[in-house]
């Protein structure tokens, strides 16, 4: 059997955010759910064990559950150190034989490649340990006090990244080699080169990084566009309609701009068709549900402004780690002449979408008298979005 521990207990601490690095949404899911995910589609792997924080483990747990992730067999306190966190994982295989090989990955490299798993495997099954890198193409110094001191020759020299894999017996004995001498390393196959082996080196897609700062995830998030295309740009669709109110006193609100001197629209809201149709054009485009869902239960409470309904809407889409591109409305109504306030409709919208004016576009429609917003009984909008 081949077993994988992947390693997600760090601070993050690099990162600069309030989030543990391995839960921030790279494609609108979880960084370390891309990282299992190739090893649950991996072939060779049998079963997964994380080494996560304890006050993470139900995470991981819910990750599990919700990204049907069956292969995650366990999952562990990790340690203070890195090493640490994989003796705990491999004290946590119970079935294993000295030939089995462990597979050790960080989850925070979730660019890995199905068959650089594969190669490293096997090339421990022949060799009994094995490390993916790549080779550097930088020119490298050694400094002190801010002054070079030596240019280390880059030939025959690699940047090692994970996975790392070694037989399961042979792991062990370095294990205890390791604690018996009071080793530290950061890095697996370091614990078995401590016992005179030789670690085959097996080579990687410089893709394959280590996510460690906001600029790696770009990285990152660039990489698997090219990988996939762009999948992640979305379109949605929206509409809203509304009478006018036969309260005269109440305003109308287009965009969440007050147009002067005009009657309002029936609703248990403010009536501002504009934010109702834009919330059903972004919530279709990311699968969640249409206003009402979400916005009855806040008017009961006496909610009634457009703008926290839209907020709402707007906390989703920044939690699928999208935004909006562009903006496109079409208005129908007989009354009032709407053309002469599309530029102040702009003003709001960019303001409230933290979107530039000129991706906004607005155009309107009398009707000609053929539908009942034609006749001037009421207004319609529809809305598109494309989002990235």
């Amino acid at each position: 059997m081949n077993f994988a521990i992947i390693v997600a207990a760090g601070k993050s601490k690099r990162m600069k955010s309030k989030t543990r690095k391995i839960f921030l949404p790279l494609f609108n899911k979880p960084m370390i759910c891309h990282t299992i995910k190739t090893f649950q589609d991996c072939g060779l792997v049998d079963e997964i064990i994380i080494a996560a924080q304890k006050n993470n483990i139900k995470k991981i747990n819910q990750i599990k559950q919700q990204y049907n992730l069956d292969k995650i067999k366990n999952a562990v306190i990790g340690g203070k150190e890195r090493q640490d966190s994989v003796y705990n994982g491999l004290m946590s295989i119970n079935n294993a034989k000295d030939n089995d090989i462990v597979i050790v990955h960080n989850g925070s490299n979730p660019l890995v490649k199905d068959n650089e798993i594969i190669e490293c495997v096997a090339s421990a099954k022949q060799y009994g340990a094995a490390v993916v890198g790549f080779p550097l193409k930088d020119t490298i110094k050694r400094i002190s006090g801010n002054f070079v001191e030596k240019t280390i020759d880059r030939g025959n020299v690699y940047q090692i990244q994970t996975p790392q894999a070694i037989k399961y017996g042979l792991f062990v004995e370095a294990f205890k080699n390791a604690n018996k001498k009071n080793l530290k390393f950061t890095d697996d196959v370091s614990l078995v080169e401590a016992l005179g082996k030789k670690v085959k080196i097996v080579d990687c897609s410089y893709e394959n990084i280590k996510i460690t700062t906001e600029d790696d995830l770009k990285i990152a998030e660039g990489i698997l566009m090219g990988r996939r295309g762009n999948v992640n740009f979305r379109i949605g669709f929206g509409h809203d309609s509304h009478k006018f109110s036969l309260n005269r006193g109440k305003k109308l609100v287009l965009g969440a701009y007050t147009v002067p001197n005009e009657i309002g629209l029936e609703a248990n809201s403010d009536g501002d068709l504009i934010l109702h149709a834009l919330f059903n054009a972004i919530s279709s485009a990311i699968g969640c549900k249409s206003l009402g869902n979400y916005a009855d239960p806040m008017s009961k409470k006496g909610i009634t402004d457009s703008r926290e309904y839209l907020k709402v809407i707007l906390d989703k889409l920044k939690e699928k780690n999208m935004a909006i591109n562009n903006v496109s409305i079409s208005m129908e109504a007989r009354k009032p002449n709407l053309d002469i306030h599309t530029d102040n409709i702009k003003n709001s919208l960019s303001k409230i979408l933290n979107l530039e004016k000129e991706m906004i576009g607005i155009t309107c429609t009398s009707g000609d008298d053929l539908t009942a917003f034609g006749k001037g009984h009421g207004m319609q909008c529809f809305a598109v979005v494309s989002l990235n």
